[in-house]
């Protein structure tokens, strides 16, 4: 079957008229209305997952509940505007990456600490571990209004994309002109691997690109084809140094004042739409690699040697934040993540019985 088929079908399978899964065909009147913004294109998986979130809702409440979507920063031009706008409930939901959070809380940014994750298993288990209910009470505490509905997903993982040169060790990156997130955690990493980190608001990368402001992002495939960067990026480097999680957060006074039954579909529709929006970068990276070598680009993956020394480089980082910090909250993921690996073991060995 041809991949845009199959693409087209799962999402077909996603979106369930409420018919096909025994509710009642008779519409009520809206009472909600739940308004979604965020910055990613209409192509891109978070996108994907909110239109999955919106059918499912609406077709689960009868028409109680209407969803509208604003993409491409419609209502909020970036993470920190997005998460303004659910604060003073302007917007009820959006989805943010850790730069955007961590403006807010700044411990988060440990989960973008480099070579953490393993492989796609192990981030999956964290993303539905007590970590991210310590992540959900810590922003509540800190806000009064974020909550943490989910996560999945946005792009795969971050690796090194440049204009002018191949990546193969942290030393051809020194100099390099490298766009990061508003993290200062992801700078400081820039920094440590020899590199010259520029943050800039993700709707502003294209152009920074087009005119040289930058010549090297730290991206997901899925996210460089989908913006078109791959018009000027011309070399990746597959080192995986993080896994990207998009976090949802919604207006806790919104949610708290829907009956339990709204609130029980809601929280039904969440986890709908961040099992589609994680899924859907591994199926889509297929055709977006093919799209990028098309167009001139050349796919790096680092030798084992070359993989160990973007590891040692960045081993401060560590210490850069536990000394900001504190222990807590690296300990708190470390056990996550060792956690999960004992889970996958123990899975591994009953598949294999």
């Amino acid at each position: 079957m041809p991949l845009n088929s199959l693409a087209s079908g799962l999402l077909r399978w996603a979106l369930v008229p409420a018919a096909a899964i025994g509710l009642a065909s008779a519409a009520s009147a809206q009472e909600f209305t739940i308004k979604i913004g965020h910055i990613a294109s209409t192509t891109d998986e978070d996108h994907k997952g909110a239109l999955v979130f919106q059918d499912f809702v609406q077709s689960q409440t009868n028409g109680r509940v209407k969803v509208e979507i604003y993409p491409g920063g419609q209502l909020c031009g970036n993470f920190r505007q997005c998460l303004e706008a659910v604060q003073i409930g302007a917007i009820e939901i959006t989805g943010t990456t850790v730069g955007g959070a961590a403006n807010l809380l700044s411990e988060l940014q440990v989960t973008d600490i480099p070579y953490m994750f393993p492989n796609d298993r192990v981030a999956e288990k964290v993303m539905k571990s007590p970590f991210m209910d310590k992540v959900r009470a810590a922003m509540l505490e800190k806000t009064g209004t974020l909550r943490l509905m989910g996560l999945n997903n946005t792009g795969g993982w971050r690796d090194f994309y440049t204009t002018n040169k191949q990546i193969r060790t942290p030393a051809d990156l020194k100099g390099v002109k490298l766009r990061t997130i508003e993290s200062e955690l992801q700078v400081e990493m820039v920094k440590l691997m020899g590199g010259s980190p520029t943050p800039i608001p993700w709707q502003e990368l294209y152009t920074s690109l087009a005119t040289g402001v930058v010549v090297g992002t730290k991206n997901g495939i899925t996210d460089i084809v989908n913006m078109k960067f791959h018009e000027f990026l011309r070399y990746v480097t597959l080192d995986h140094h993080a896994y990207m999680f998009l976090f949802w957060w919604m207006n806790d006074t919104a949610l708290k004042s829907y009956p339990p039954e709204i609130q029980k579909v809601v929280i039904d529709g969440f986890d709908r739409m961040t099992t589609v929006a994680s899924n859907d970068p591994k199926y889509t990276a297929l055709s977006a690699y093919e799209e990028f070598r098309k167009a001139g680009g050349v796919v790096y993956v680092p030798t084992p040697e070359e993989k160990a020394q973007f590891v040692e480089s960045v081993k401060p980082l560590k210490k850069w934040f536990t000394d900001r910090y504190g222990m807590e909250w690296l300990n708190a993921l470390e056990q996550a993540i060792a956690d999960a690996e004992v889970e996958i073991a123990a899975e591994d060995a009953r598949l294999l019985k």
